[in-house]
């Protein structure tokens, strides 16, 4: 009787063990299933995100239903549509309007995916929103935020909508933003199990952070990067970020130190001065972004996990257009022939593929050709 129990336990723990597996296996499948179709995308920057103004006079008018069908004619798969935590009151059950919120994400989610477009979801925070994730009051606010849009979004078609949990976090530990991420997975998995999690590296989700992930312990999740190397010319004359990139303009791609030679000597900045000497003498070309690219692709396959590039692009203030089509296309070749999906960054900002006038756009051929797009 005994040998027979035993026997009987040890044949349900080797059903349960293959059970499991198999269940591992199905959803690292499902994970690289839809990472293939997230093959061409486009950052709608600012819309519920990354701004601050989101009343429902401008959410409502600042991607339009001739946006969203011009991105699907254009051959583009899906849209990075980010939402702010401050949108929905940092997740709290009692922010006013809830209902009105909702319904007004809801109806642009719709939108996308009536013209034909899957949506990448993100959790796109401004203002001093990631940097309350040092502590563990700002890291459980997140954890509710995401339990709300799980619960909110559980029942929608998982095909259609991923979840990504952050835009360029700021933690400067990777192990404790992949302990994070591991937690807030874990409140998505308890009520929603179906929907496909973008993760990220620590800091930025540059391909350096990405490089020393450790990959999660769920299976259906896709791992992101965002590539603007090199940033003196990606960036060239922002405002934002290192100070050095305020002295740069006009800066080519590719570049030989003859070229910025004049360039050089006119910046009064020694660090601007030695980071733009950085780029000249780098070798930066098409050649150059494809190696890169490659040691993204090759983490993947060290790891058997997919990879997305869902930022990319050039300061179109100031990079000369010649060059930041040269480089746009530099990286989208890059990013494809390593058989990683991207979308670029954005759509209408100052990084876009459209400008804005009236509420009309009009796409920049140039670029539109740099990206591979069909063009109308």
């Amino acid at each position: 009787m005994r040998s027979t129990l035993r026997a009987l336990s040890v044949s349900v723990l080797m059903l349960l063990a293959v059970s499991a597996v198999a269940q591992s296996t199905d959803s690292r499948a499902t994970a690289f299933r839809r990472a293939a179709t997230l093959t061409r995308g486009i950052n709608a920057s600012g819309w519920f995100g990354g701004w601050g103004d989101y009343k429902p006079e401008r959410t409502s008018t600042w991607i339009t239903p001739d946006d969203l069908k011009l991105m699907h004619s254009l051959g583009l798969t899906y849209v990075r549509i980010g939402v702010d935590p401050a949108y929905f009151g940092y997740g709290r059950a009692d922010a006013p309007g809830k209902e009105a919120l909702w319904k007004r994400l809801d109806d642009a989610i719709d939108l996308a995916i009536n013209n034909g477009l899957i949506v990448d979801l993100c959790v796109f925070p401004r203002d001093d929103y990631k940097q309350q994730l040092a502590n563990d009051r700002g890291a459980t606010q997140f954890l509710f935020l995401w339990e709300a849009l799980a619960k909110h979004f559980a029942s929608r078609d998982p095909d259609h909508i991923l979840f990504e949990l952050m835009n360029e976090s700021e933690v400067q530990d990777p192990y404790r933003w992949i302990g994070i991420e591991s937690s807030v997975v874990t409140a998505i998995r308890r009520v929603d199990t179906a929907h496909t999690i973008l993760a990220s590296g620590a800091h930025y989700d540059s391909l350096d952070d990405l490089l020393v992930t450790q990959p999660l312990a769920d299976e259906n999740v896709i791992y992101t990067f965002h590539f603007y190397e090199p940033y003196q010319f990606t960036h060239q004359g922002a405002t934002w970020g290192s100070p050095e990139w305020l002295y740069y303009k006009n800066i080519p791609f590719p570049a030989t130190v003859d070229q910025l030679d004049s360039t050089l000597k006119a910046i009064p900045n020694d660090i601007a001065r030695y980071q733009l000497f950085l780029y000249a003498t780098g070798n930066w070309n098409a050649d150059t972004v494809r190696q890169r690219i490659a040691f993204a692709a090759n983490w993947g396959r060290e790891h058997n996990v997919p990879i997305l590039c869902n930022e990319f692009g050039a300061y179109r203030d100031t990079a000369p257009p010649d060059s930041r089509a040269r480089y746009i296309e530099a990286v989208r070749s890059a990013l494809e022939a390593n058989q990683i999906g991207w979308a670029m960054w954005d759509w209408s900002g100052n990084f876009g593929l459209v400008t804005r006038n009236d509420g009309h756009s009009t796409l920049d051929p140039a670029i539109a050709k740099a990206l591979g797009l069909t063009t109308p």
